[in-house]
């Protein structure tokens, strides 16, 4: 059977020409793999900090001082804050675009998203670094 390019053909071609031209062709696949990414990282490290504090918990402020100041331990806890906080943005992000119909209250929304993830990003640097007096 021999398939000859008729005005279906055309259609799909001038649908997909329309979908680039709108910037949605795998847009969504960078955010998807971000947040699977991190969902796998943050739920690993919760189970990790479950067990270890279950079977080997800290006795005093001094212990959790020693534990915490550890390079390792200060790396993992801030993979994790970089975690939460890239998932929330894309999770918040998304639901802003999905459900925020106008574009004022999407705009004020993400910037107080980002205002207010900004200000936990630098709380948990100022932790990790140790630069509270």
């Amino acid at each position: 059977m021999v398939h000859l390019r008729g005005d279906g053909a055309r259609d799909r071609n001038r649908r997909s020409e329309l979908v680039r031209a709108a910037g949605s062709v795998h847009a969504g696949l960078g955010e998807w793999l971000v947040q699977r990414a991190t969902s796998v990282y943050l739920a690993g490290f919760l189970v990790y900090l479950v067990f270890r504090f279950a079977f080997d918990p800290l006795a005093d402020h001094a212990a959790w001082r020693a534990w915490f100041a550890q390079g390792p331990v200060r790396i993992t806890w801030g993979l994790f804050f970089l975690s939460l906080l890239a998932h929330a943005w894309v999770g918040m992000r998304s639901v802003y675009m999905d459900y925020l119909h106008s574009a004022g209250v999407r705009v004020a929304a993400t910037f107080l998203t980002a205002f207010g993830l900004l200000a936990l990003a630098l709380w948990a640097a100022n932790i990790l670094l140790n630069t509270a007096s």
